[in-house]
């Protein structure tokens, strides 16, 4: 099935790249009332297709897959119910981005790779890990934006394709680097609304760079 493989493939990329250590993380799709989801607790080295879990997003039960859903399904599929624009979620633990999320401290745009996650990279507050009140949280940070990050905790990211999603993740994680060395150096210039905007717009026609 090729959306398990597309989940398979980029939990694979999430180690791969450094957005996670050991079976931090996790990244689920949308379809229909059908999430999918990576299981908990499995090294994604070791993830194959039918490890992938799908969950009916209106009764919340698992409807296929033998393995136990991420603990953060629940935040997962509040989120898809609250934001129909949303079909993918990449869930990352990426150092420099979470250290933002530690400190309380939102991101700031300080590159154009991150111009379509918003004018900033919001912090949701606290709440622990799996439960309904993170959910909530993270949907009302997120708001319009493609990107959240989780109070002492980690970062999401969220698009239309998973595609999207997980570039979004990485493009996070290089401008909380970015935007971290620019406070080192105590000179943060964060991009306006304006040069955001024309960033995005040329993201439409981006091929390489």
């Amino acid at each position: 099935m090729q959306v398990k493989k597309d989940i398979v493939h980029y939990a694979k990329m999430l180690e791969k790249n450094g957005l996670v250590v050991g079976t931090a993380g996790n990244i689920s799709v949308k379809i229909g009332d059908t999430m999918y989801i990576t299981p908990s607790a499995l090294p994604y080295e070791e993830m194959e297709e039918q490890d992938i879990l799908e969950v009916d997003l209106v009764s919340g039960d698992v409807i296929a897959g033998k393995r136990k859903p991420s603990s953060e399904t629940p935040m997962h599929s509040y989120i898809y119910k609250h934001n129909s624009r949303i079909k993918a979620i990449v869930h990352t633990h990426s150092t420099y981005a979470t250290m933002f999320a530690c400190a309380h401290l939102p991101i700031p745009i300080v590159h154009y790779t991150a111009a379509d996650i918003g004018n900033e990279i919001a912090v949701a507050p606290y709440a622990r890990y799996g439960s309904e009140e993170l959910a909530l949280h993270a949907v009302n940070t997120l708001g319009d934006n493609n990107g959240v990050l989780l109070a002492n905790h980690g970062v999401i990211a969220v698009g239309e394709t998973l595609k999207d999603a997980f570039r979004r993740a990485e493009a996070i994680e290089e401008v909380a680097h970015l935007a971290y060395g620019a406070h080192q150096l105590n000179s943060v210039k964060p991009l306006g609304p304006k040069d955001l905007a024309e960033a995005v717009e040329g993201f439409k026609t981006y091929v390489s760079g």
